[in-house]
């Protein structure tokens, strides 16, 4: 640019350039010319040229901005150009052009044609692939797909094809195709269910004039008869000589004889059965004999029952004595034969129950194999002569001790996780089972009938306890809440449910039946009274052990005055019931120790069970 004070430059000189257009023209002129030649540089072929007819010094870009002038003579104004036949999209408008529906298609956003959706795809097959849709095949002959018929029609073809042998083809491209026809059977087309059946008059003349013809033929096979065939029918009128008649005789007579032989048959094999039922053997004795040289039964105790039992001191064990090995898996309940404790009941997991001898070879006496699974809990009468047992198999069995029969088994399709017997003598035949479907179940053993539900839980029910000489039943379930009852009648007296509460799924009795304590699962062991008002003990919680997930059966020293329990590392402890601190661990099992208890005479004896499969005694 030239300076401001300096020589006649370039702008005054366009400045002064005049120009026949208007002002707006002239002035977009010099802003082109100005924007070309700016830099000062000319083009390479020389100075720009002015076109004739325009301004001096004007680009070519300028003139190429000029309207077009329209030709001499043409007086209109030019119209914009408009394109008759523009590009349209036809996606979709042609059926040539509606491609095929992915069968992994979850979604589709258009509006497609039947059509559409029914084409097959198109593109490229692997080696040995006849077509693409193969890899959306969900059956071994096809792709199955859901439809919905009315159920009269389904019987109508279902019937029509096994009785008449044709059907209706409910295939969607059934072109060529529209009738099944069966390859077992002679199809007998234009039959149908709803055909009128022969009158027994009509059947009784068809008969005469052809025996062997069933009430069911027809006049259709009847005309596939040829003419000789009807001629020798009906040559006679009908009439059957003797030996045609002995004939029909002999045949009806072969198949009632056929009949009788099959209902025999039949009868031997249920007799049969039914005898192999009653002959399973359900229980082995293994001593060398039931009754000794006086005459007296293997279950009675042979020796003197102490005298001074209630002032014995309990004292806690020290050390492992004997162990009782005979389960091939794990034991989940013992119990003690009743008042005397001589004899020692296990509950395993291998479908067995075995009765053990405590006080002389410590052997095993009888085994009890009447359940198909594990066995879950089992209870003696008062007596001991009769014990309940609930396994996994869905059946509460009902035991003679001595002989080891079955005396009644009886279900309620439900699994029985506790059997609890009345405490009353007099009602040995009354048993609770708390079971999986949140009831616990009532049940009159000599009838095998049930008496009354309880049913209030909202969860599995894990045990059924007697308190108050059997007035009142507690019942623990899988939903945190303890229920108490009266006897007899389904309607709960009192809820025990807190925000901190945890499931109990084993409760004990202390022996003076004033407390009982429960397997809490936060790894504790609560306790409530056994009477009144079932008050929570909350000083009387005690602790240390790992339980949790494990229906683990604590324990009462015979004197009250200890408390016990497994845990889940197979360790025993000991806890002091008036101070709550514990006071030994004894490392009893391998596996889980489910269950302990104390000898009710012996003060410093303990047994204990675990899922290793053994029994131990402690002293």
């Amino acid at each position: 640019r030239a300076p401001r004070g300096g020589g006649s430059g370039r702008r005054r000189r366009r400045r002064q350039s005049p120009g026949p257009r208007g002002a707006a023209g002239h002035g977009m002129d010099l802003l082109a010319q100005y924007s070309d030649d700016e830099d000062g540089a000319e083009p390479a072929g020389g100075p720009a040229v002015a076109a004739p007819g325009g301004p001096a010094g004007a680009a070519p870009k300028a003139l190429a901005r000029k309207p077009v002038q329209p030709p001499e003579g043409f007086s209109g104004a030019l119209m914009p150009a408009v394109n008759a036949a523009p590009d349209v999209e036809l996606l979709g408008a042609d059926k040539v052009q509606n491609f095929a529906i992915s069968p992994t298609d979850k979604k589709i956003l258009t509006n497609p044609t039947f059509a559409a959706l029914n084409k097959p795809l198109m593109g490229p097959k692997q080696v040995g692939q006849k077509k693409l849709e193969e890899q959306y095949y969900n059956a071994k002959m096809g792709h199955v797909e859901k439809t919905r018929m009315n159920a009269l029609a389904f019987d109508k073809e279902y019937l029509t094809f096994h009785n008449f042998g044709y059907a209706a083809n409910p295939a969607r491209n059934n072109e060529g195709k529209e009738v099944l026809v069966s390859t077992e059977a002679k199809p007998q087309h234009g039959r149908g269910i709803w055909d009128k059946a022969p009158t027994l008059a009509q059947a009784a003349k068809k008969r005469k004039i052809d025996p062997a013809a069933s009430p069911s033929d027809d006049a259709e096979e009847g005309e596939e008869m040829n003419a000789e065939a009807k001629e020798a029918a009906k040559q006679w009128g009908g009439f059957q000589d003797e030996a045609t008649l002995r004939k029909q005789i002999e045949e009806d007579v072969r198949i009632r004889e056929d009949e009788v032989a099959r209902q025999r048959e039949e009868e031997r094999a249920v007799e049969g059965e039914e005898r192999e039922t009653k002959e399973r053997v359900t229980s082995i004795f293994h001593g060398p004999r039931e009754t000794d040289y006086q005459g007296r039964s293997w279950i009675e105790s042979k020796a003197q029952p102490p005298k001074d039992v209630d002032e014995k001191q309990c004292f806690l064990p020290k050390k492992w004595i004997h162990t009782w090995s005979g389960h091939t898996m794990g034991v989940q309940q013992i119990r003690w034969f009743p008042n005397t404790a001589h004899l020692l009941l296990s509950a395993g997991m291998d479908a067995k129950i075995k009765i053990w001898d405590y006080q002389n070879q410590r052997k095993c006496l009888r085994t009890y194999m009447g359940h198909d699974q594990a066995v879950r809990d089992i209870n003696f009468t008062t007596d001991g002569s009769k014990f309940y047992s609930v396994s996994f198999d869905k059946n509460i069995q009902y035991w003679d001790t001595e002989t080891g029969q079955v005396i009644a088994t009886f279900t309620n399709k439900k699994t029985n996780f506790s059997v609890s017997v009345h405490p009353d003598p007099s009602q040995q035949n009354v048993i609770i089972c708390g079971c999986s479907n949140k009831k616990a179940v009532q049940w009159d053993a000599n009838s095998a009938n049930i008496v009354q539900e309880y049913d209030e839980h909202m969860g599995a029910v894990n045990t059924v306890t007697f308190c108050e000489d059997g007035k009142r039943i507690l019942t623990t379930s899988d939903d945190k809440k303890i229920f108490l009852w009266d006897f007899g009648i389904p309607v709960v007296v009192k809820h025990i449910a807190e925000p901190t509460m945890h499931s109990v799924p084993a409760v004990v009795l202390d022996p003076k039946k004033k407390f009982l304590i429960g397997q809490s699962m936060d790894n504790k062991i609560i306790t409530y009274e056994a009477f009144g008002r079932f008050k929570f003990q909350g000083k009387r919680t005690f602790k240390g052990h790992q339980n949790a997930g494990y229906a683990i059966t604590p324990g009462f020293s015979s004197d009250g005055k200890w408390v016990m329990s497994g845990d889940l590392e197979g360790k025993l402890w000991f806890w002091d019931w008036h101070k709550q601190k514990n006071f030994r661990v004894l490392k009893a099992h391998d596996g889980v120790c489910m269950s302990c208890m104390w000898h009710p005479t012996q003060a410093s004896r303990v047994v204990s069970c675990g899922w290793d499969g053994a029994i131990k005694l402690w002293d």
